[in-house]
């Protein structure tokens, strides 16, 4: 049976462009490369809500809007859009996955930081992983070592005793002991755990947090998260090993009352 495809709400919370703005003219385009058709549409950005650094600049600006699912826009109405890049030139084209009408109060009401787009797109995406996580802690990272399949692939490759490939994108990992000072979603026994994680700068991998000691935070972990490796399994569960491979995983102190929030909401679900 093929999976059900996401609702437009659920796209929605992901969506990377969030804005509200004004419809100038329908059926048409600015941006060459998304034709003028029944979907597209000139809007002036009149507020961003969430957006990605590489937006931000657009505010104030008029791009083009390519709805993805038939919506019946009008010239001069304000409406709350979610969307992400499509087309990047002197302006931008969007691929639209929702749009309601907009009322006074419907962007203060969608961030928590109206000044600072970017900000608050750094929040959604934490607590989006807040969401998913299977264990939350605060602490702070003690030490980084090697893991054991990796040692022991450096020992044979150091006698030349190992016929496995050397990759560019192998994953170098390593794992991060983290001394806990609270558990804030799941259970834990004893006061530390262990989070492998990829230390290479590979495009694969470069994304992914790269711990080091010292480090303190939130940390957002995963159990048993299916990952391309070379050397040894990413993590452990029944070993109380995880991973951190989003690279929203990891998150500052100031955000752990949003972080707490969205994890007492999703394990109430």
């Amino acid at each position: 049976m093929a999976a059900a495809m996401p609702s437009a709400e659920e796209l929605a919370k992901d969506a990377k462009f969030v804005f509200q703005g004004t419809v100038k003219k329908l059926r048409a385009s600015n941006v060459e490369g998304a034709a003028a058709n029944p979907r597209t549409a000139i809007v002036h950005v009149d507020h961003l809500i969430r957006a990605a650094e590489t937006l931000a600049d657009y505010a104030g600006r008029d791009i083009t809007v390519r709805l993805e699912h038939e919506k019946a826009l009008r010239a001069g109405q304000s409406y709350v859009f979610y969307a992400n890049g499509w087309i990047f030139a002197e302006t931008i084209a969007v691929q639209c996955v929702k749009c309601d009408e907009a009322t006074p109060a419907s962007a203060a009401a969608l961030s928590q930081h109206p000044d600072d787009a970017p900000r608050s797109l750094g929040e959604h995406e934490a607590i989006r992983q807040a969401e998913k996580a299977d264990l939350i802690v605060s602490g702070r990272v003690s030490s980084v070592r090697l893991t054991q399949p990796e040692l022991r692939a450096r020992n044979l490759l150091d006698r030349g005793q190992t016929s496995e490939p050397i990759s560019e994108h192998a994953p170098m990992w390593r794992e991060a002991v983290i001394a806990i000072d609270a558990v804030h979603k799941g259970e834990h026994a004893g006061g530390e755990v262990v989070v492998r994680f990829p230390a290479s700068r590979d495009v694969r991998w470069h994304k992914a947090p790269k711990f080091e000691a010292g480090q303190e935070g939130v940390f957002m972990l995963h159990k048993g998260v299916a990952a391309p490796v070379t050397r040894g399994m990413p993590a452990d569960p029944a070993a109380g090993e995880y991973t951190a491979l989003h690279e929203s995983d990891v998150q500052p102190l100031a955000r752990l009352a949003a972080i707490t929030l969205a994890a007492r909401a999703s394990e109430n679900r």
